[in-house]
């Protein structure tokens, strides 16, 4: 075995290693997240909810402002060794100004500008509130990027679990204190503060390196993801914000949203295990190998397909325990088709997360622009065509199409920038593998207590035959495991 197999073998399992950190630490968090959001929309009810839905795209969008895709350059700076954290966070502070002003602004304008586009009711105390959540949020994610970069990923994990335990300790106090819409915002605009206190004091503990530069050099440098980061934020979100402008049934548009913060939910596998996987891949793309892309994109696949087959089969019994208690049969009925349609979505979702931090590994930013604007354009077009004969079922269908060609459009890119990453193959055994999970839940698919450890036990007994019967393969998939 060469050194170079042996080394491109120990960053496979280094990325391994920090795909199942930082998954862990994102599935409790966002379970924590997931949480808050069942709290939000029962306790303000599917109405309410389709409004704190539209209002928290709109704010997302705003706080995107002071993100500016710096997250996403410090993700390889930090690693390559091209920038300080100092200087990243001197670049912060000055968009914070701006999306400070952003969201006072935002207050007197935003009802006025809302009647003016026809978007529906905007409150503008709430949209700021909820961008200042958005902002601080963001600036804990960012110190968790920082922490892991420093291979401080346990720390990363506790900040997380700071971040989104404190939004789901405040929202249920504002509930059960009867606060309103509003009461729930300023909960939510105050939440990030421990984990932002606790993340500083983290950091104090560790040490990196990379040299201080002005902050206008670090926006020039992050501004081809800053455009990225927006549209990325924004291509989920499309269908939802076309669903909001045309459906004047406002329950309909809360329930379209509550199934579509299950894929949202979901999301948040493949970014961790990208994100996790990140300083593997960047310094692959340094130094050569694809040991780290094919053990990453396999993780991805045996992951999401079993999960995309897994939701269409208990879409009925998940559109219950999300809505509570209160719903006409029509309404869960409803949830549960919109989140049959939209897991067909899920296998793209998870291994576009891997593609599109392959092109920032392999020092291609300044190509993602142009690959999501492809998504984005198309949901747009997707939307306004099928939602109004449709309703928010044509959304879903945009949705799923929309995700496969993103996915198309970026594994493409990959190969153009010589630092491909293998889709279909592994991508394809998986969802062959879902067979026999697919049988055996289908028999208990009306029970979430019975399908849910009857599909984990036959997706890990049908993974551990395939590992026996087909170690070519199985070897194959996820590259070399074993050196001196």
């Amino acid at each position: 075995m060469t050194d170079e197999t042996v080394r491109s073998a120990r960053e496979a399992d280094d990325a391994t290693r920090g795909s199942a950190v930082k998954l862990a630490a994102e599935v409790a968090s966002r379970l924590l997240g997931l949480g808050t959001t069942l709290l939000l929309l029962r306790g303000l009810g599917a109405s309410d909810f389709g409004l704190f839905g539209e209002m928290s795209v709109y704010a997302l969008l705003l706080a995107e402002i002071g993100e500016m895709g710096l997250q996403a350059l410090a993700s390889r700076a930090l690693v390559a060794g091209t920038l300080s954290l100092e200087s990243l966070v001197r670049a912060r502070l000055v968009l914070a100004a701006v999306v400070t002003a952003a969201a006072v602004v935002s207050i007197p304008l935003a009802p006025a500008l809302a009647t003016r586009l026809g978007t529906g009711a905007v409150d503008g105390p709430v949209l700021a509130l909820l961008v200042a959540w958005f902002a601080l949020s963001g600036w804990g994610e960012f110190v968790g990027v920082a922490l892991r970069c420093r291979r401080a990923r346990r720390l990363e994990a506790l900040v997380l679990l700071v971040l989104r335990g404190g939004a789901f300790v405040l929202v249920a106090a504002a509930l059960l204190v009867g606060l309103g819409l509003r009461g729930v915002s300023v909960a939510l605009a105050l939440s990030p503060l421990p984990a932002l206190a606790l993340g500083a004091a983290l950091l104090r503990r560790t040490s990196g390196a990379g040299p201080t530069v002005p902050k206008a050099t670090v926006l020039r440098a992050s501004a081809p993801l800053a455009v990225h980061g927006g549209l990325l934020l924004l291509s989920p979100r499309v269908e939802f914000l076309v669903v909001s402008w045309l459906v004047a049934d406002r329950e309909a548009v809360g329930l379209f949203y509550a199934a579509l913060s299950v894929v949202w939910f979901l999301s948040m596998a493949p970014s961790a295990v990208a994100a996790g996987a990140m300083p593997a891949l960047t310094r692959e793309a340094l130094q050569g190998g694809t040991s780290v892309r094919r053990r990453t994109a396999a993780t991805l696949a045996l992951i999401g397909a079993p999960v995309a087959v897994g939701l269409a089969l208990v879409a009925g019994p998940v559109a219950v325990l999300l809505l509570g208690p209160g719903y006409a049969p029509a309404g869960y009925a409803a949830a549960a088709a919109q989140l049959r349609l939209l897991s067909a979505a899920v296998p793209a979702l998870f291994l576009n997360a891997l593609v599109l931090a392959s092109l920032i590994a392999a020092g291609r930013a300044s190509w993602l622009p142009r690959v999501t604007a492809a998504r984005v354009a198309l949901a747009f077009a997707l939307a306004f065509g099928l939602v109004p004969p449709l309703g928010p079922w044509g959304a879903a269908l945009g949705l799923v199409v929309a995700e496969w060609l993103l996915l198309a459009v970026a594994a493409v890119s990959c190969r153009k920038a010589e630092f491909p990453v293998p889709v279909l193959r592994p991508l394809g055994w998986a969802l062959l593998a879902c067979v026999p999970m697919a049988l055996a839940v289908g028999g208990v698919r009306g029970s979430l207590a019975f399908a849910v450890p009857v599909g984990v036990l036959s997706w890990a007994a049908t993974l551990a035959a395939a590992w026996q019967l087909l170690p070519g393969v199985s070897r194959g998939l996820v590259g070399v495991l074993r050196y001196p």
